[in-house]
C-alpha cells in the first residue's frame, strides 16, 4: 500500500512537531526530511551467498516503498540513521538498483550516520552525504546507536529494529519505541530480525501494521 502522510501518527518530540509513518519512516516537516534506519541494502544477497534460501526482490521492494513516502510528504531530505549495508558494496546485485533509484530522485539529499554494518559504504560512489557517527539538528542527536546524549539533546537512533506484539494478530509488528528523550526508529528493510519491546515504565510504542501507525495501549496528544 503506498504511504499517506495520513497513515502517520503527528506528535511532538522535544518541541517539533514530527510523524511517525506507518511505513517506517518519521517525518520532520519542519525540515521537509524523511528519517529512516536500517535499511540494509544487499542483506538478501549476503544471505543466498552464503546459501541460505530468502525471496528475491527484497531490495527492490524497500526501495519502492522509500519512493512513496518521498512522493507522499514532498521530502527534500532523506537521513538514514545507520546500517545503510548490510556486506559489501562492490559488485553487489543491490548497488544497480540504488543507483538507478538515486538516479531518479536527483534533487533528493541523502545524508547518512555510519552504522556498525557501514564499514565499506563510500558515500561518494552512492550518491551519499556521510556524517560520521552522529549529528545533531534542532533539539534532536540523530545516531545509530539508542545512547543518552550528554547534552540532554533529544536522541534519533536504529540498530535495535524493534518489534511488538499487537493485540488480537498473531504475528509481531516493526514498531517505534519512545523512550525518555530518546526514539528508537524500527528497521526500514522488511527482511530483518527484531527485537521484542514492551511498552511501560514511561516508554511507549507505535506499531507499524500494514502501512498505519498504531499506538499501542496510550494516547498521543495532538501535534
Amino acid at each position: 500500500m503506498p504511504a499517506t502522510p495520513d497513515a502517520g501518527l503527528a506528535m511532538t518530540l522535544a518541541g517539533e512537531r514530527v510523524v511517525l509513518l506507518g511505513a517506517r519512516a518519521l517525518h520532520w516537516p519542519a525540515r521537509a526530511r524523511l528519517v529512516i534506519a536500517d535499511l540494509h541494502l544487499g542483506k538478501s544477497h549476503v544471505f543466498r551467498q552464503a546459501g541460505i534460501a530468502v525471496p528475491r526482490g527484497a531490495t527492490l521492494d524497500d526501495l519502492r516503498r522509500l519512493s512513496d513516502l518521498v512522493a507522499a510528504t514532498a521530502a527534500r531530505e532523506l537521513l538514514i540513521v545507520g546500517d545503510v549495508l548490510h556486506g559489501p558494496a562492490a559488485q553487489a546485485a543491490w548497488r544497480d538498483a540504488w543507483i538507478g533509484w538515486r538516479q531518479a530522485h536527483p534533487d533528493l539529499d541523502v545524508a547518512v550516520l555510519a552504522g556498525n554494518h557501514d564499514r565499506a559504504l563510500d558515500g561518494v560512489a552512492l550518491g551519499m552525504r556521510q556524517l560520521g557517527q552522529a549529528w545533531a539538528d534542532g533539539p534532536f542527536l540523530f545516531r545509530h546507536l539508542p545512547q543518552a546524549d550528554a547534552q540532554g539533546r533529544h536522541v534519533i537512533a536504529g540498530h535495535v529494529h524493534p518489534k511488538t506484539r499487537v493485540p488480537g494478530v498473531p504475528r509481531s509488528w516493526p514498531a517505534f519505541w519512545l523512550r525518555p528523550a530518546m526514539t528508537v526508529l524500527p528497521a526500514f528493510s522488511d527482511f530483518t530480525g527484531g527485537h521484542a519491546v514492551q511498552g511501560g515504565q514511561g516508554a511507549a510504542l507505535v506499531a507499524c501494521v500494514e502501512g498505519d501507525a498504531l499506538p499501542l495501549g496510550w494516547t498521543p496528544r495532538p501535534a
